[in-house]
């Protein structure tokens, strides 16, 4: 889909807050065009990047946009298999008005994510979500034990849609 059918497809949207996701965004080439052209026509937008990219590029040329311009940096937790991937530099990178997501399975991913945390201490939002179907319980017990400044989020889309892909 062309970046024209995009913004033609969400122009008679009520919402002006557009969610760039789905794999890697940044793995295509026209993902900084798209994000300028939402921005440019006055829609708020989050990145979500899954951290295995560089992302430094990005802050640099999205400085600009401010609050309107969200970086959503998603750290894969070791039971995802792809912790070695992790581009931990990147964490420095983000704003207050980003956020820095973990998806966690047990207590072996929440105390990675834990881990992470102290030893980088973003200024950013954090956000510590259960993968679904896990035992939720015991991971928001743990961040009441820890005092870990973090928001609990469950994957809403899941307990609205289940597995239907796409939306």
């Amino acid at each position: 889909m062309s970046i024209e059918d995009i913004m033609k497809e969400i122009g008679d949207y009520k919402s002006k807050y557009v969610c760039v996701t789905g794999g890697e965004p940044l793995l295509q080439k026209e993902t900084p065009n798209l994000l300028k052209t939402l921005l440019d026509n006055g829609y708020k937008v989050c990145l979500e990047t899954n951290g295995s990219l560089d992302i430094s590029d990005i802050c640099k040329e999205f400085e600009k946009y401010g609050e309107d311009f969200v970086i959503s940096l998603d750290i894969k937790c070791p039971y995802s298999g792809m912790s070695d991937r992790m581009r931990l530099e990147n964490i420095p990178l983000l704003r207050e008005h980003d956020q820095l997501k973990f998806v966690v399975y047990d207590e072996k991913d929440y105390n990675y994510a834990k881990d992470i945390i102290k030893r980088f201490k973003p200024r950013c939002k954090i956000i510590i979500q259960p993968v679904w179907g896990t035992n939720y319980r015991k991971i928001a017990e743990l961040m009441i034990e820890d005092g870990i400044n973090a928001r609990f989020s469950l994957q809403i889309h899941k307990i609205i849609w289940g597995e239907r892909r796409g939306v």
